[in-house]
C-alpha cells in the first residue's frame, strides 16, 4: 500500500483500489486531484491490473472541486487538473469503477461518470449544483448526454437538479445499487466477475469500447478492426484463448 496527498493505493493480485480522503466532504483540490492521477497511473502501470477502483473515507464521496480554487485567478489550474485526471480515466485501458456513499455532486459525479462501472449505495444522491454559483459541469455537458440523453441531462445541468440513487440507476447513471455499507461486496463482485479473464484483452476490450464510441459507426468500425487484427490477435493471451476453447480446457491466461 502506498500514500500521496491524501490518497492511498491498494494493491491485491488484479485489483487495485485508489482511495481519497478531504475531510469533512471530501471536495477535490488541485492537489488531491494530481495526487489521483498519479495512483490511478501506477496502477494501470501494473500488467495484472484488471481493475481499477475509485473509493472515499468518510459519509460523502465528494461534494465537488474546491470553491475557493475556482475563484477566476486560480481556476484554470484546478480544472485543468482535473481534466486531465477525467481523460485519463477515458481513456486508460485498464476498467475502472466508483464505489458512491452519500453525496456525489459537481466534479464528485463527473468523477464518478468517468468510470466504466459505478455502484452506489441506495441513500446516495447526484447533482450537479453549479449553475446555482453561476457555473457549469464541462465534464458532465460531455459524458452524461452518451449515458442518459439530452433530456434529462438539461435537467440536470441546467435546472441543477439532484437524484437518488435509485433515479440515477433508472437514468442509466449508475452500473447498480447496494445497501449501505455494502459496497466492498460490490468491489468484490466485480473483482469476481474480471477475475476470469486475460488482463490484456480486458484492456484492448476497453479500448475498442472508447474508439468505438468516440466517432460515427462506420469510421469507429474501423478503428476497432485495425485493434482486433493488428493488435488483439498478436497476443499470446487471443490465440491461448481459442486454442483452449476447441482442446475444451480452459485458458491459462499469460496476460500478455
Amino acid at each position: 500500500m502506498s500514500e500521496i496527498g491524501g490518497v492511498t493505493l491498494t494493491l491485491d493480485g488484479a485489483s487495485a483500489i485508489v482511495t481519497f480522503e478531504h475531510p469533512p466532504v471530501n471536495t477535490l483540490d488541485r492537489h488531491l486531484v494530481m495526487s489521483l492521477e498519479e495512483k490511478v497511473r501506477e496502477a494501470a502501470r501494473r500488467r495484472e491490473t484488471k481493475l481499477i477502483t475509485l473509493a472515499s473515507k468518510g459519509h460523502d464521496f465528494s461534494a465537488g472541486l474546491e470553491a475557493n480554487e475556482l475563484v477566476p485567478e486560480r481556476a484554470d489550474l484546478l480544472i485543468k487538473a482535473f481534466h486531465s485526471l477525467v481523460r485519463l480515466l477515458l481513456t486508460i485501458e485498464v476498467p475502472t469503477m466508483a464505489l458512491v456513499q452519500g453525496r456525489a455532486l459537481g466534479g464528485g459525479a463527473e468523477l464518478a461518470l468517468a468510470c466504466d462501472f459505478v455502484f452506489a449505495e441506495t441513500t446516495a444522491t447526484f447533482g450537479f449544483p453549479e449553475i446555482r454559483l453561476g457555473l457549469f459541469p464541462p465534464v458532465a455537458s460531455v459524458l452524461l448526454e452518451r449515458r442518459i440523453g439530452r433530456t434529462k441531462v438539461a435537467d440536470l445541468v441546467l435546472c441543477g437538479a439532484a437524484v437518488n440513487a435509485e433515479a440515477a440507476e433508472r437514468r442509466w447513471m449508475i452500473n447498480a445499487l447496494v445497501n449501505p455499507g455494502d459496497l466492498v461486496n460490490a468491489l468484490e463482485l466485480m473483482h469476481e466477475r474480471l477475475q476470469p479473464f486475460s488482463a490484456s484483452s480486458l484492456r484492448m476490450a476497453k479500448r475498442a469500447l472508447a474508439l468505438g464510441g468516440s466517432t460515427d459507426p462506420i469510421a469507429g468500425l474501423a478503428l476497432v478492426e485495425r485493434v482486433y487484427l493488428k493488435e488483439l490477435m498478436s497476443t499470446r493471451d487471443a490465440a491461448e484463448g481459442v486454442e483452449a476453447f476447441l482442446e475444451k480446457r480452459g485458458p491459462v491466461w499469460k496476460d500478455r
